[in-house]
């Protein structure tokens, strides 16, 4: 009997049944897509952001090292934990000189790295690293270095000299000399366009280090600190310091890079660090709010709907309380139809929502995303969810029909 009263039901008033089919459908869309890129946004705004510069600073300590870190320990880089959060690397070799080009001479600083630089280590993929992989926000006006005696020069450094593209620079430190030949000028709006930047190896023979680096950005994935994350490791429990340890967070990342260079310690760029941190935070509170306020949105316009269906059939509720039916005969019968809209309202509304996430994905990011498992069951919550709450104050309408005053009319 029920089955045919609800049969009947979607029949008789099919507008009524679209309306609230289609309310329900867009609010689980919306959520659908909202959720399904916050559970890639971290991942992939933390990509976006590693453009912005390295998050990890390392340096010789204070014990040993003799002041430089070792070049021929650097791959353990990409051996670590953490290896595959390890987006980039650049080490740096610096020393005080003098610049002289077309009669002009200056006192700055000359830096030697790796531009783009074939990293190969045993048993992982080769991989390209550099300042051109880590700071591709440097405003490089020409080319990169690509041979031995070519730099590229700071803007200001380049101003004061005199100096452009294609122009030859004396280097001199202590005596030895070295002449580079200027293949670009670079911007940063920073202490960058002080100095000149040449080939690591080069700046090591001209230092007399062979082999030595003075300090290497790193570049890496993490997670946004929170309490835990800014506690003391040396002051954790073991099961602490081991949740700790297998988290992205940028200390811990920071830390496995020190464990395998030897002399070194590593610390966050915090200001960095700290503002990623923050961004990714506020990010996944507005996806979570646009969710909250999608689903309040659908829930409103399901009521709404509700409401006037209920309006139309006043009399087939007053009439079913005449002939006997509870309150129970009552609200199984409009929740039993709210609840079938809603669940093909939320496997619309999941497909939708899932097409929706790519396209945001791809529009947003340049790429696909992977719907998880639990999405599709979330979808349906979220539909019944939507659905009910929509339909508790029209039912209570429904209830509260006085059969005699309806049907005398």
């Amino acid at each position: 009997m029920l089955l045919r009263i609800l049969k009947n039901s979607f029949l008789k008033r099919p507008k009524s049944v679209f309306l609230v089919f289609l309310s329900i459908a867009m609010g689980a869309s919306v959520a659908t897509a909202f959720l399904g890129i916050a559970g890639e946004i971290s991942h992939k705004m933390a990509l976006e952001l590693r453009s912005y510069g390295a998050n990890i600073l390392l340096e010789p300590s204070a014990v040993e090292g003799g002041g430089f870190l070792r070049e021929e320990d650097l791959p353990k880089i990409k051996t670590v934990f953490w290896k595959y959060n390890i987006t980039g690397f650049a080490p740096y070799l610096y020393g005080v000189a003098d610049f002289a080009a077309g009669g002009r001479k200056e006192r700055g600083v000359v830096s030697g790295t790796w531009f783009t630089k074939q990293l190969e280590v045993p048993g992982e993929d080769i991989s390209i690293q550099g300042i051109k992989g880590i700071a591709p926000w440097w405003d490089v006006s020409g080319n990169w270095p690509d041979g031995p005696d070519e730099a590229i020069i700071g803007a200001a450094l380049a101003k004061r000299l005199g100096v452009n593209t294609g122009s030859d620079v004396e280097t001199s430190v202590r005596g030895r000399n070295q002449r580079f030949r200027v293949v670009g000028v670079v911007t940063t709006g920073g202490f960058e366009e002080e100095q000149l930047f040449a080939p690591l190896v080069t700046v090591q023979t001209l230092l007399l280090k062979p082999g030595k680096v003075s300090r290497v950005q790193v570049s890496a994935l993490t997670v946004p600190m929170d309490d835990f994350g800014k506690k003391d490791p040396a002051k954790m429990t073991k099961d602490e310091y081991e949740k700790w340890y297998c988290t992205a967070y940028v200390t811990s990342v920071a830390k496995n890079v020190e464990e395998v260079m030897a002399g070194s310690r590593a610390k966050p760029i915090w200001q960095i660090a700290s503002a990623e941190g923050s961004l990714l935070k506020k990010l996944n509170s507005v996806m979570l709010l646009l969710t909250v306020l999608a689903l309040v949105a659908s829930a409103t316009a399901v009521s709404t709907s509700l409401m006037a269906s209920m309006a139309e059939r006043s009399p087939e509720i007053a009439l079913m309380k005449a002939i006997g039916a509870d309150r129970f005969q009552i609200s199984a019968i409009f929740v039993g139809e709210t609840l079938i809209i809603s669940v093909a309202g939320g496997i619309i509304g999941y497909l939708l929502g899932d097409q929706l996430a790519q396209i945001i994905s791809r529009t947003v990011f340049n790429s696909a995303i992977v719907s998880p498992l639990w999405l599709f069951p979330t979808a349906i919550i979220s539909a019944l969810v939507v659905a009910i709450a929509g339909s508790v104050t029209p039912l209570r309408r429904a209830l509260l029909i006085e059969p005699v005053t309806v049907l005398k009319g």
